[in-house]
């Protein structure tokens, strides 16, 4: 046998021990399971059933929560008008943990409509749009109550199902866990839109009127 013949079985030989051992190997480093008691703070019911994966740097879960609910009444305090709500809301949310099983980041996407009706059965005569993607960083790993919740997109779009926009609101609002939440981005109220940069949410979107464009948009007639 010449040398190339050698070299050429050696290299075959070597392929097939390759190819033998690292299905072996891949078994032996497969990841290891959650224990998802252990998560702090525990996965939330709503989201349920999670899928959670051991990641390099700790576990990662993923869950999914879709609800409708039907007709009852709003209890939005409309000028001699009752009016009734149902909903539509799908979310996703994905979880980040560390080596210790500490809650240190979330991330979600939400879409939301809750449908308006001047009858207790519809149809529905306006609508309340909420289509955004948000983060929660923790400054304390584990401990959600030092959350701050990061939302971009149009976190609310109020508007007549036969017209326009009464009252829509696109950007990013930032919500720390002590402080009043700010809003930067662009705000359309009827045909006048207004830029806004890390302004109190309150001087945004006041209760009143948050109220007066979900009256307007649901008893408009066209």
């Amino acid at each position: 046998m010449n040398h190339v013949q050698s070299r050429a079985i050696v290299s075959v030989l070597g392929l097939t021990l390759t190819l033998l051992v690292a299905p072996l190997t891949a078994v032996a480093e497969a990841p290891t399971p959650v224990d998802e008691s252990r998560l702090v703070p525990s996965l939330s019911a709503a989201f349920a059933p999670w899928t959670c994966q051991t990641k390099q740097n700790g576990p990662v879960c993923r869950g999914e929560s879709h609800r409708s609910w039907g007709w009852s009444p709003s209890d939005l305090p409309c000028v001699d008008t009752q009016l009734w709500v149902r909903g539509d809301s799908d979310r996703y949310q994905t979880r980040y943990y560390t080596e210790d099983y500490l809650d240190g980041f979330r991330e979600f996407r939400t879409h939301d409509i809750d449908y308006l009706s001047t009858s207790p059965d519809g149809p529905a005569t306006a609508t309340i749009t909420t289509n955004v993607r948000f983060e929660e960083p923790f400054a304390v790993p584990g401990d959600d109550q030092t959350i701050t919740i990061v939302t971009h997109g149009v976190l609310w779009d109020i508007r007549s199902v036969q017209g326009p926009a009464v009252w829509r609101a696109v950007g990013t609002l930032i919500e720390p866990p002590d402080a009043v939440g700010t809003f930067s981005g662009h705000v359309t109220d009827g045909s006048t839109t207004t830029r806004y940069e890390d302004t109190p949410l309150p001087e945004v979107l006041s209760d009143d009127t948050f109220i007066a464009a979900v009256c307007a948009a649901a008893t408009s007639t066209g």
